[in-house]
């Protein structure tokens, strides 16, 4: 009995692991982006045997800094470059990949120090990247109101939250009815039915609960942080 509520303790605990760390956030955290439209326009369509490259005119409020930007995909590795302006020495922009469906589907935020004269270094996007835009945030000191964000709907939050309530409760009074079994003895069943038994796993679950609501919104930030994005 020992080894088999021992092995029920530790499923418990993985799987309150998996759905706070994975699979909770996988469902909920669906970060939505406002943007108006797409800020660039296709002149131009250049065709070689290991793929092709598509030439856009930058939106003209930033046409002085970034005249034109390439997205490219050879090899099945899409990429965008920018054309900027020769005396040009630092940028902070963001890109926007849309997909198949003209959807925002992430922000890639950008800063670099110029080294090729005219050009930015290449840019990774994701195989799902049907077009994307440039918007420019900063150039040389010049800032502009151009800054993308995303953020998770009330509905998303609230929905996270009330799953991960149920889930917490469902945690503590587990892993009590583990603990009474390996350690209770004979007292294990007293111990569960004991009013202050219940009463303490109550606190400990609203303790999880509050816990979880103050880190998960400080999480998603460290995320986006290192991702580059904002949320």
């Amino acid at each position: 009995m020992v080894a088999l509520w021992s092995a029920i303790f530790a499923v418990a605990v993985l799987l309150f692991l998996a759905l706070h760390i994975f699979v909770m956030p996988k469902i909920f955290f669906r970060v939505r982006f406002r943007v108006q439209s797409p800020a660039g326009r296709g002149v131009k369509v250049v065709r070689e045997s290991s793929g092709k490259s598509i030439v856009y005119d930058s939106d003209v409020k930033i046409r002085k800094y970034i005249p034109q930007y390439l997205i490219s995909e050879r090899n099945g590795k899409k990429q965008l470059v920018c054309r900027v302006n020769e005396h040009l020495a630092y940028l902070d922009y963001d890109i926007a990949i849309f997909d198949q469906f003209n959807t925002v589907t992430e922000i890639l935020h950008v800063r670099e120090a110029i080294a090729e004269r005219g050009y930015t270094k290449p840019v990774d996007l994701p195989d799902h990247a049907a077009y994307a835009a440039v918007y420019l945030n900063e150039a040389d000191g010049r800032t502009f109101r151009s800054r993308l964000t995303g953020r998770i709907s009330g509905k998303c939050w609230a929905g996270y939250l009330f799953m991960c309530a149920l889930i917490d409760i469902l945690a503590v009074f587990a892993v009590r009815l583990c603990l009474a079994n390996l350690f209770g003895g004979i007292y294990g069943e007293n111990f569960l039915n004991a009013p202050a038994s219940n009463a303490t796993a109550w606190a400990i679950a609203a303790i999880v609960i509050a816990l979880n609501a103050v880190l998960a919104p400080l999480a998603v930030r460290l995320r986006a942080r290192k991702k580059g994005d904002r949320v």
